[in-house]
């Protein structure tokens, strides 16, 4: 009887100690995470608390910057409220979703160590199949349909976590008012790091021995020119959620975005009831490639330069091309020197009617004539 009244007492004290600390660990939470988001994340946060605290409020997870998008775009126009819509939508089918939602494999308990679950493109496919992923392989929107060409990174070999940080995955602890504030990848990463190697490639760098860069450096965007195409929504109803033109690949659009520097520019045209709504906003459209665009492609081409363009502009702080600078553009003439394979951009240059040049023909024919007459 003594032994089973020790056990008891053992017993009453475990479960005491293990209340006070599960008590502890929620207290813990509730300091991590904020009341306005309560994820589960299905107790990874007991290990990695940092990283559960800045996905609460990451983009993936609450769609912050997107949401505020739409907000200041379309939504605002119809006054659409966007929790009530992304409800609605099923959007939670992507976002705000659990650490396994990605890390498939993971059990949620402790000693799974180090192991590593590998991300894939599979992993990142399923939320951005519409837009990102699709594209990079070279398919249009949903796989459904073949694209002009894949990305140049996917040809060679290159996933989404080759470029992506984890740091942008998770969050960073911040919430962004725009998308593009919240991704930090960019092609200087590794086009003007000498010396880097991914998967056992060289990595190209970026050469201002190209005459195409010395002319555009500080002022375009790589993907201005490297980007090779875009899919843009022709009048997307927000109601039924389809696009009534369809999708399609001709349209191409440079704006100047927040850092000063002319980017692609993805168009938003939204109908909701009867009215129509266009928006532009700064996007990459992950369809890079190694051979630029020619010269003549914005140079000859004020639609891409988005001359006459109305609507909002949906970036931080961007803004259409000013028309001087578009008239300036379109007035450069394009030539090729034979020792430059590059294009180069030139001012208006004319031989005919140049002042004095009619005389000094006639005075080297009237001279060679005296030199013939004196010699004959």
């Amino acid at each position: 009887m003594k032994l089973i009244k020790n056990i008891a007492i053992l017993v009453m004290v475990a479960i005491l100690s293990l209340s006070v600390a599960t008590n502890a660990l929620a207290e813990e939470e509730t300091v991590l995470i904020s009341e306005d988001s309560q994820p589960d994340f299905e107790g990874c946060e007991g290990c990695h608390p940092e990283i559960a605290a800045n996905f609460a409020t990451s983009l993936h997870y609450n769609a912050y910057g997107m949401k505020g998008e739409y907000e200041r775009g379309a939504a605002g126009h119809y006054g659409i409220d966007m929790d009530i819509f992304y409800e609605e939508a099923n959007c939670s089918s992507c976002h705000a979703t659990t650490c396994t939602k990605c890390h498939q494999g993971y059990i949620a308990v402790m000693g799974h160590g180090d192991e590593t679950v590998g991300i894939t493109m599979d992993t990142c496919d399923p939320c951005h199949l519409k837009k990102q992923t699709s594209t990079f392989i070279g398919d249009m929107p949903m796989h459904s349909a073949e694209g002009p060409h894949a990305d140049i990174h996917y040809e060679k070999g290159l996933t989404c976590m080759d470029c992506h940080s984890v740091e942008e995955i998770h969050g960073d602890g911040n919430i962004y008012d725009h998308q593009m504030q919240a991704v930090t990848t960019a092609c200087e990463d590794c086009h003007i790091s000498p010396g880097k190697v991914v998967k056992d490639m060289n990595v190209t760098q970026y050469s201002l021995e190209i005459s195409a860069h010395e002319i555009h450096d500080g002022t375009l965007d790589c993907a201005a020119c490297h980007a090779g195409w875009f899919t843009t929504c022709v009048n997307c109803h927000l109601d039924t959620r389809k696009a009534a033109g369809g999708i399609v690949t001709d349209e191409f659009y440079l704006a100047v975005a927040s850092d000063g520097l002319i980017k692609p520019f993805l168009k938003m045209s939204t109908s909701y009831g009867n009215e129509t709504h266009t928006g532009y906003g700064e996007w990459m459209p992950h369809t890079i490639t190694a051979d630029a665009k020619d010269c003549a492609f914005c140079h000859e081409n004020r639609e891409v330069l988005c001359e006459g363009c109305e609507g909002q502009m949906m970036g931080d702080g961007g803004s259409f091309i000013p028309q001087d600078t578009i008239d300036r553009i379109i007035g450069a003439h394009i030539t090729t020197t034979p020792e430059d394979t590059e294009p180069t951009a030139t001012e208006p240059t004319t031989t005919e009617g140049t002042p004095g040049f009619g005389f000094l023909v006639a005075f080297v024919g009237l001279l060679s004539a005296v030199m013939l007459f004196k010699r004959h």
